[in-house]
Formats: C-alpha cells, sequence, structure tokens
C-alpha cells in the first residue's frame, strides 16, 4: 500500500471510530432520557435506538444487550456521581476527631451541597434510581441501573471504615453498615421533601448536618476522641 493510500486508510478508520462513538453516546442519552420518564420497563431496545436515530438492528454494533447498556449507563453515572463527592466524604470523616463543630459544619454542608446538587440536575431520574434501588435483589447477576444507589452505599461505607481504621478506632462492620445507610436514607428523603415544597434545601443540610454529627461522632466518642467545642 502507498504512503497516500496509508494515510487515507488511517483516517477512514478514524473517522469510523469517531461516527461509532458519537452514536454510542446518543444511545447512552436516549437510553437515560428514556429511564427518567418511563423508567426500566420503558427501555426497550427499539426505543432507544429510535431516540438515537438509529435502525434496531445496529444496536448490537455498540452493546450486547439492553441489559449491557445498562450496566455502562449506571457505571457512568457512578464515576459522574462519585467524582466529586468521594474527596468531601472522606475529608469530612478523616479529620473529625480533630474538628470544631463549626469546622466540621462546614464540610458537611459542602458534601451534601454537591449530593443535592447532583440530585437536582434531573430530578426525575433520581426518584427512578431510588425506586429501582428499593426493588433490587443482590442476587440479580445483570444488576443495571438498579444497583446503583447500592454501589455508591458501598463506597461511602468503604471509605467510612478505612477512616476508622486510619484513627485507630474499634469498630463492628455492621455497625458502620447502618450508620450509612441510616445516612443515605436521610439523604434521600430529604432531597425529595424539597423538591416537594415541604422545606428548602439549606434547611434539610441544616438538619442532616446535625444529625451526621450525632450518627458519626458516636464512633469516635467511643474511642474517647471527642469532638472539640
Amino acid at each position: 500500500m502507498s504512503p497516500l493510500n496509508t494515510v487515507n486508510a488511517t483516517r477512514l478508520d478514524t473517522k469510523r471510530e469517531l461516527a461509532k462513538a458519537k452514536t454510542c453516546r446518543a444511545l447512552l442519552k436516549s437510553a437515560l432520557q428514556l429511564y427518567s420518564l418511563e423508567g426500566a420497563c420503558g427501555m426497550s431496545m427499539n426505543k432507544i435506538a429510535k431516540g438515537a436515530g438509529i435502525a434496531q438492528p445496529s444496536f448490537y454494533n455498540h452493546f450486547d444487550s439492553v441489559e449491557a447498556l445498562q450496566s455502562e449507563l449506571s457505571r457512568q453515572l457512578k464515576d459522574n456521581y462519585l467524582s466529586l463527592m468521594r474527596k468531601a466524604w472522606a475529608d469530612m470523616l478523616g479529620d473529625y476527631p480533630t474538628l470544631s463543630r463549626a469546622a466540621f459544619n462546614q464540610r458537611c454542608q459542602h458534601c451534601l451541597t454537591l449530593i443535592f446538587t447532583a440530585a437536582f440536575q434531573n430530578i426525575r431520574l433520581f426518584q427512578r434510581l431510588l425506586e429501582d434501588s428499593l426493588r433490587f435483589d443482590l442476587r440479580i447477576e445483570d444488576k443495571g441501573l438498579g444497583s446503583l444507589f447500592t454501589d455508591i452505599r458501598e463506597e461511602w461505607t468503604k471509605i467510612f471504615i478505612q477512616e476508622l481504621q486510619s484513627a485507630e478506632c474499634s469498630f463492628e462492620t455492621f455497625e458502620v453498615y447502618l450508620c450509612v445507610d441510616s445516612a443515605s436514607a436521610q439523604v434521600h428523603e430529604l432531597i425529595l421533601g424539597c423538591h416537594q415544597g415541604r422545606y428548602s434545601q439549606q434547611q434539610a443540610i441544616a438538619m442532616l448536618c446535625k444529625n451526621f454529627d450525632g450518627l458519626f461522632g458516636g464512633f469516635f466518642i467511643n474511642n474517647e476522641q471527642v469532638i472539640s467545642s
């Protein structure tokens, strides 16, 4: 093959790869919109392909199944949801024994504001994910979007355990799970309450900060590491 033909072939391959990536993004966007509006039951291959502007048979050029697409969508959502909050959560817990209440409150507000902002960017999606998480069965191999909140709680729990171990606190693993599950449930409930107009986001976050201080503090107080005034 001549150098010119090699260049042309390379350009053609690049163009095809770009087109394939663009279609893949369109499929994910279509699936996300469908899921937000109709939930997992509305995510048929035909509807997703139509929303992306391609024929249904072309779907298989990008994903083996709707379940495979859901798994990729779940991975991307989890990464986006966690990327900003992972450090905020770790900072809030890691320095807890040495923080004043004002400093803890500030970090807690920052972390919760990130969570609330992410939820309200697409409140319909948040509601669908929450509904599916309540129906999610850990025994199901193809987790899809239903496992998203469960996976996030697992991440929060892992970080919490690491920070407790770093602080040389004694604890039972089940106690950490109870703490994280309780904190998550409160956050989810208050996000929905804000959406329904029962109170403001500022009021909800202020209440959560107070509750979180009590939830997290017990682990450190039991080890004579009382938060300073």
